[in-house]
């Protein structure tokens, strides 16, 4: 089967969290807030930052200060912009840091974009955009559909459509590669035909057909080329 473009997940299908990043970048937070006189504890500032990513990669929060002003809010401190300046600092020190890209990436997405035009379709909160471009990350893609700037999450059918209508492409002629299969279920409703990528440990979360069958199945990523 020949295609013409392929959408490509972000988190968990070409980068990944690294746990001890994220640990040091939530306790980082803390002693941020500690220093101003608001001793919060590690996990309770961990739960809240979930939840606000989550509000976030909706559409919810349209800007940093959003975020920050809605944690401040939910940890039961008095919004004040020094602190959420620190507060942005120390993301901006340790976001890019804590996202790890999966071996082979700028070999495979290079290989990929010779033969394909590419779109990255993302669930993903404010901010996201910025750790994309620090990976490298950009050139490739002919265009970014980000969770957050469209108001919608996967698999809301919108964000496909959008990758779609960026490429000048139709559904028919496009596949569609996440590591989650709630993903590919959105995807396979527009359309698209699907690849799933066995990594990470969210290969079920939120599906709902946990006997999905994608048209294609690979282990690692960096497998994609050998069926495209």
């Amino acid at each position: 089967m020949t295609f013409k473009g392929v959408l490509i997940d972000f988190g968990g299908t070409l980068a990944y969290l690294d746990e001890v990043e994220v640990k040091e970048y939530e306790e980082a937070l803390v002693a941020a807030l500690k220093k101003y006189g608001y001793e919060r504890r590690l996990e309770d500032v961990a739960s809240v930052l979930a939840d606000i990513y989550y509000k976030s990669s909706k559409g919810e929060l349209k800007t940093s200060q959003d975020f920050w002003n809605l944690m401040l809010a939910k940890l039961k401190i008095p919004e004040q912009s020094g602190l959420t300046d620190i507060m942005q600092g120390v993301r901006n020190i340790h976001e890019a840091r804590m996202y790890k890209m999966y071996d082979k990436i700028p070999q495979t997405l290079s290989m990929l974009q010779k033969k394909y035009k590419l779109a990255l379709v993302s669930n993903c909160a404010v901010g996201t955009d910025k750790v994309i471009r620090f990976l490298g990350l950009s050139d490739f893609f002919n265009c970014i559909i980000l969770s957050y700037q469209v108001g919608v999450r996967k698999p809301d059918k919108r964000l496909y459509l959008e990758a779609l209508r960026c490429l000048g492409l139709e559904a028919d002629e496009c596949i569609f590669v996440a590591d989650e299969i709630s993903d590919l279920e959105g995807a396979g409703e527009v359309g698209l035909r699907t690849m799933l990528v066995l990594q990470g440990d969210n290969t079920f979360q939120e599906a709902k057909d946990l006997n999905f069958k994608p048209d294609f199945q690979i282990t690692r990523i960096s497998e994609v080329t050998k069926i495209l």
